[in-house]
């Protein structure tokens, strides 16, 4: 949003969503969606977050990642 207030709002009551026109893997969506869940408990584990379908798709985590993913 243009309001820092109502970013932060947003931000407090998990009302976000996926920039349209950015192609988002309905994987890394799902894995979003569940590290973001408002309930603690709800939440992956790092184990669960590792064996997740998005992880599953490149079969490995890069050691490093180019400088450009800072951008």
């Amino acid at each position: 949003t243009a309001d820092v207030k109502l970013t932060y709002k947003r931000i407090k009551i998990n009302n976000y969503s996926f920039p349209e026109g950015i192609k988002v893997h309905p994987a890394a969506k799902k894995l979003i969606s569940s590290i973001l869940n408002l309930d603690p408990s709800k939440r992956p584990t790092l184990d669960q977050i590792l064996e997740s379908d998005f992880f599953k798709l490149y079969n490995s985590i890069p050691l490093s990642m180019h400088v450009s993913t800072l951008a």
